[in-house]
C-alpha cells in the first residue's frame, strides 16, 4: 500500500516541526519528542519550559572565512613541488615540507594537498618516494589512467574500493613496467 498523511497531519506537519518552541504540544507525537528530549538531551540545547529545540545553540558561534594568506594558490603548488624534490612523500616529510616551504599549514592539510597533486588518496605506496614537479606531474597521471580503467578515479585522485581493484591494476602495470625495462617517475630514496 502507499502511505499518505491525512489532511490533519499533514496540516500539524506544515504548521512547524515537532520541537519548535510555540509548536503545538498538544499533538501526542510532539509532547512525546519533547519529553524524550528532556531525559537524552544536553540542557543547553533544549528549551527548558517544553523540551523544545533551542535552535540558538545549532547556530555557528562565529563565521570565520579564509584570509588571503590561507588560500592556496598557484605559488604555494611550486612550493609543494620543491618541498616533494627536497624531502619526498612521506609521514617524516610534511613538517619538514612546512618548515622549509609552507609556513603557516598544518600537516593534514600538506598531506591532503600533497595526494591530490599525486592523485592518490592511499599515500603508503609512496612512502620514500621523490621526485620533482615533472614526476609528480606523471605519476598523477599514471594514477588516473588506473583510476579511469577501475572505476576508482573519485574526484580527481585514485581512491581503492573494496575490491582493490585498484591495487591490483597498479601491480599488474608495474610488472610490465618492470619487465620492459621502463622506469616509472620518481625514485625511491628508502624501502617502504
Amino acid at each position: 500500500g502507499s502511505l499518505r498523511a491525512s489532511p490533519s497531519m499533514a496540516a500539524t506537519m506544515m504548521a512547524s516541526p515537532p520541537g519548535t518552541p510555540g509548536a503545538d504540544n498538544s499533538d501526542p507525537r510532539v509532547a512525546w519528542a519533547n519529553a524524550t528530549r528532556l531525559a537524552v538531551t544536553r540542557p543547553d540545547a533544549l528549551n527548558a519550559n517544553d523540551g523544545s529545540l533551542n535552535q540558538q545553540f545549532f547556530k555557528p558561534k562565529k563565521v570565520v572565512f579564509a584570509t588571503e594568506k590561507a588560500k592556496w594558490g598557484h605559488a604555494d603548488w611550486q612550493n609543494l613541488y620543491k618541498g616533494i624534490e627536497k624531502f619526498g612523500i612521506d609521514p617524516s616529510s610534511w613538517r619538514k615540507i612546512i618548515d622549509t616551504y609552507c609556513p603557516n599549514r598544518e600537516v593534514l592539510f600538506i598531506r591532503i594537498k600533497a595526494s591530490r597533486a599525486i592523485g592518490s588518496q592511499g599515500l603508503n605506496r609512496y612512502h620514500g618516494w621523490i621526485g620533482n614537479k615533472a614526476d609528480v606531474l606523471a605519476e598523477y597521471e599514471r594514477n588516473k589512467q588506473i583510476g579511469l580503467a577501475t572505476g576508482c578515479w573519485k574526484g580527481g585522485i585514485l581512491v581503492e574500493n573494496d575490491h582493490k581493484h585498484a591495487e591490483a591494476a597498479i601491480k599488474k602495470r608495474d610488472a610490465e613496467e618492470a619487465a620492459a625495462g621502463v622506469e616509472p617517475p620518481g625514485k625511491r630514496i628508502k624501502l617502504h
